[in-house]
């Protein structure tokens, strides 16, 4: 009976982790994040990579943003995007991120001939 009970506990807990990743990955697109820091949340230039940083620091950071504060400049455009969030919002993208890897994929030619003829 227990073994059943913890089966149950684990599968409950698995289906609500990923339908917080799900609703954090939707979060992620539809309020532009990938715009600054990348389809893959790898950042880029002066925005930082998001992907597989620790959960708690990224929703420590979004509640920072969230209040209004910033460190610098780069740092204040995140203040009006933070402030539209809720709390489950930010625990959702936090989850995201927290648990998103970086996909490394090949460098696929455009020789579709494989090189025959070039």
């Amino acid at each position: 009976m227990k073994l059943f009970l913890g089966l149950i506990l684990f599968v409950g807990y698995i289906y609500a982790a990923t339908a917080q990743y799900n609703r954090g990955e939707l979060l992620y697109y539809s309020k532009g994040c990938n715009g600054c820091h990348g389809s893959s949340a790898e950042g880029g230039g002066s925005f930082p990579r998001l992907a597989n940083k620790n959960k708690n620091y990224l929703i420590k950071r979004l509640y920072y943003f969230k209040q209004g504060k910033s460190s610098n400049q780069m740092q204040q455009m995140m203040i009006p995007f933070a402030l539209k969030l809720s709390d489950a919002q930010i625990k959702d993208l936090a989850m995201y991120l927290s648990e998103h890897k970086i996909e490394e994929t090949e460098e696929l030619s455009d020789d579709l001939m494989g090189g025959v003829g070039s």
